[in-house]
């Protein structure tokens, strides 16, 4: 009988908003105020298009690669065919950690915002965080069906309020705009540089929705959608900038919620009440789209062998329950470490590196393959390519340094030692663990069948399609 595979479910609508929600989280709305701080008056929109076209530089890369392997586990594929192995297993797994610090981040930002509306004690985060956590999960177990349909709903509202409201706040203030060409007017370079680096985390983990290779209708809505997120993210989030940086005061930009600030400049008390709705929004279509494009990966990383095989199952729904309810409870526990600790920012500039770091290793992957296979046919071809993929390690490795030893606009290297951590658990695994794990999934497998001899002269067949370690969906043994 043949094993249940991921279903072709996923039309260019939700890959869009896949794509667009996984990058637009409440953190959104922290990265932008904390954004305005290194730039003079309203020009911050300016350090968001540099970085939004850094994000169209690694959408280029993305979109080539992904075309290449259209399968769930593209980013372990491409890296593998690219470098040592061991090294790309360990890159990878750093990587994922990207999705659960983004999605424990936003709980708690959620979860603090909506007590802060209700008056409640700060402890009552913690539920909220377990019941939105809880909601995305149950709707990702019911198929993609359902939770593309959720986060379609969620992103589109949030992008279409979020829009509104910025832009009631800037008109409803009747002052000119301040310095929105300028944004060096009483700054240095060096602080454009780490505007642009956090600006790159407002487009960060757009690309996440490669991972959904194998459930889009038709491979070139994985490209397209991730382009169209580019576009509607530097929209909004530009307007963002400009409002915050326009009403919102020091103290304000630095809190923990500065788009209730937003709402409440807009629309008064009932904006404030609009934007706690929002926010809470933003939580399902973050954690929603987190939990299908890295189960995604999870599940196609332990079908080829490299997780222990139970995270490859599937439910009669044809979703990889062991990692969706994994990577829950994983985010519910960073999350409530977050809300002790108060260490959101940290975990900001965490991302940012993070995002940075997998940038420039998408650029070397790309230089690396135009060399190794340099006549594979590419669906999808970034113009330029081995210059373009230069350029981008030397300008995605310079931001990931800088984002990685600033919190906030100071020097700390916080975020540095949380990446090593990570990057030395991953390395632990892929060195010690895995080797154990692979060693169980052969003597798991049965003994190859005897064919029957191939009777005289018959021809040989000679395999066609793409080469078996791609990761496209295969049958279970």
């Amino acid at each position: 009988m043949t094993a249940p595979v991921l279903r072709r479910a996923m039309g260019l609508r939700t890959a869009v908003s896949t794509s667009t929600g996984l990058a637009f989280a409440a953190l959104e709305y922290l990265a932008a105020a904390g954004l305005v701080v290194y730039v003079a008056g309203d020009s911050a929109w300016i350090a968001v298009g540099v970085a939004g076209l850094l994000a169209l530089l690694a959408w280029g890369f993305f979109g080539e690669l992904n075309g290449m392997f259209p399968t769930a586990a593209a980013i372990r594929l491409y890296m593998k065919r690219s470098m040592d192995d061991r090294t790309a297993l360990t890159i990878t797994f750093t990587y994922m950690t990207t999705i659960v610090l983004v999605i424990a981040a936003d709980a708690f930002i959620v979860g603090s915002a909506i007590s802060h509306v209700l008056g409640g004690a700060s402890w009552t985060a913690g539920l909220w965080i377990v019941v939105l956590l809880a909601v995305a999960v149950a709707a990702n177990l019911r198929g993609i069906k359902v939770a593309g349909g959720v986060q379609d709903v969620a992103t589109y509202t949030v992008l279409v309020a979020t829009t509104v409201i910025a832009s009631a706040a800037v008109l409803r203030s009747h002052a000119a705009l301040r310095f929105p060409l300028s944004p060096l007017h009483g700054h240095h370079g060096t602080d454009l540089i780490e505007a642009v680096a956090l600006g790159v985390f407002l487009y960060s983990a757009f690309e996440w929705v490669t991972t959904n290779a194998e459930e889009v209708r038709r491979p070139e809505h994985v490209h397209r959608g991730m382009l169209i997120a580019v576009g509607l993210l530097f929209a909004v989030c530009a307007l963002v900038t400009i409002s915050m940086s326009h009403v919102l005061t020091h103290h304000q930009l630095g809190s923990a919620y500065p788009q209730l600030y937003l709402g409440r400049a807009a629309f008064g008390r009932a904006g404030l009440w609009f934007m706690a709705g929002v926010t809470a929004l933003t939580a399902l279509n973050t954690f929603n789209g987190g939990f299908i494009t890295a189960s995604r990966f999870v599940y196609a990383t332990a079908r080829e062998g490299s997780l222990p095989r139970p995270l490859a199952a599937l439910n009669d729904r044809a979703v990889p329950w062991v990692p969706v309810v994994g990577l829950g409870a994983a985010s519910l526990v960073v999350a409530l470490v977050v809300a002790a600790s108060h260490s959101w920012q940290v975990l900001v500039a965490t991302g940012a590196a993070l995002e940075a770091m997998i940038y420039a290793v998408a650029a070397t992957c790309v230089v690396r393959l135009r060399a190794r296979m340099a006549d594979e046919h590419r669906p999808f071809r970034i113009v330029a390519g081995r210059a373009l993929g230069a350029l981008g390690v030397v300008v995605f490795g310079l931001l990931a340094v800088v984002a990685s030893v600033s919190v906030g606009d100071r020097f700390n290297p916080a975020p540095l030692a949380v990446i090593a951590v990570c990057g030395g658990l991953s390395a632990f695994y892929v060195l010690r663990v895995l080797p154990g794990v692979r060693a169980a999934e052969q003597a798991r497998r049965p003994a190859t069948r005897r064919r029957p001899p191939r009777p005289p002269g018959a021809e040989v067949p000679v395999a066609s399609g793409p080469p078996t370690d791609t990761g496209a969906a295969q049958p279970a043994p």
